[in-house]
């Protein structure tokens, strides 16, 4: 029986290949999965980091958070949200959990734009076994979300205010 190698080579690359686009495919795709679990990032166009904070500052005291300003720099302000009413839900359920009340995100400027980056408390949905822990994780994110994107639409529209 006579062996058709290059059927058998073309056959060798081409699966070889196939698991090479599936590992970096599938790679990519679980670091986008982990970083969007553990990271809040968000991007503003034509907003100011202080202006950002000012406004962050008022959303807070509406929301009943506490804001703790950590350093600011020239270019960039690390600070610390802290949601009392989660802190003290979570300390009744499981005190190991309570950091997930806590979460530090750094303001700084991106050009013509400000942007966000801070730790995500939806990342204590993927440490917990606990589905009240979860619940109270994925809202705490979301509330922080919705804050975030509300501050960016209001600064627009006292600007569109002002012109």
């Amino acid at each position: 029986m006579k062996r058709n190698w290059p059927f058998i080579i073309i056959t060798g690359f081409g699966v070889l290949a196939t698991f090479v686009f599936l590992y970096f495919f599938v790679y990519g795709l679980a670091v986008n999965t982990v970083r969007s679990s553990v990271l809040i990032e968000k991007a503003y166009p034509n907003t100011k980091p202080e202006e950002y904070i000012n406004e962050l500052k008022i959303k807070a005291q509406a929301n009943g958070l506490n804001i703790v300003q950590l350093k600011r720099e020239r270019d960039y302000y690390i600070i610390q949200i802290i949601d009392e009413r989660v802190l003290e839900e979570v300390a009744l359920r499981s005190p190991k959990f309570t950091p997930l009340s806590v979460i530090t995100i750094v303001i700084y400027s991106v050009g013509n734009g400000t942007a966000i980056v801070g730790n995500n408390p939806y990342l204590w949905d993927i440490v917990s076994p606990d589905s009240g822990i979860d619940n109270i994780a994925e809202d705490f994110s979301d509330q922080l979300s919705d804050i975030f994107d509300s501050i960016y639409w209001d600064l627009k529209k006292k600007k569109e205010i002002l012109n």
